[in-house]
């Protein structure tokens, strides 16, 4: 069984205190930028998406990155960054399918969410429960990647990339 944060972007309401509280954990005060999930607003279907990391079976971050620096934390699943190694290429960022790698404007630390180390703070704040963090087969969770693929296009669309 694998133990992943399930987001229920119909729940959410957009009040990013997912955002806000994640910082808080891991930075000391509130800055929505500095949180390891962020919320988008998609206005082709009317709803907020909070975009996290999807921990992928293969990840591209840890693929792309040249001094190993992106690896997963084997007791929570979760892709986490070692700052002492990254040397702020970006590589990770970019490769990332699903915009869930984000750099720290004020420090250009590559951010990810480390799940709390498996008690996710977004979660327990989350005032719609639009996110959980649950079991899962491996079936199942490579069924939730297969389906998350319109999330890569949904965030360009909300960054205004697109």
């Amino acid at each position: 069984m694998i133990k992943t944060l399930i987001v229920d972007a119909q729940k959410c309401s957009g009040c990013r205190a997912c955002e806000n509280y994640c910082s808080l954990k891991h930075e000391g005060y509130c800055s929505p930028s500095k949180g390891r999930i962020h919320v988008v607003k998609w206005e082709q279907e009317g709803i907020y998406v909070p975009i996290n990391c999807m921990r992928c079976e293969k990840p591209a971050c840890e693929m792309v990155c040249p001094k190993r620096a992106t690896f997963r934390n084997f007791s929570t699943g979760a892709m986490e960054v070692d700052p002492f190694r990254c040397i702020g290429c970006l590589s990770c960022v970019f490769a990332c399918p699903f915009g869930a790698t984000f750099v720290d404007q004020d420090t250009g630390h590559v951010l990810k969410c480390d799940l709390c180390d498996g008690d996710p703070t977004c979660v327990k704040i989350c005032p719609t429960g639009a996110l959980s963090y649950e079991e899962m087969s491996k079936e199942a969770y490579l069924k939730l990647l297969e389906n998350a693929d319109r999330i890569p296009s949904l965030v360009r669309t909300a960054l205004g990339e697109e």
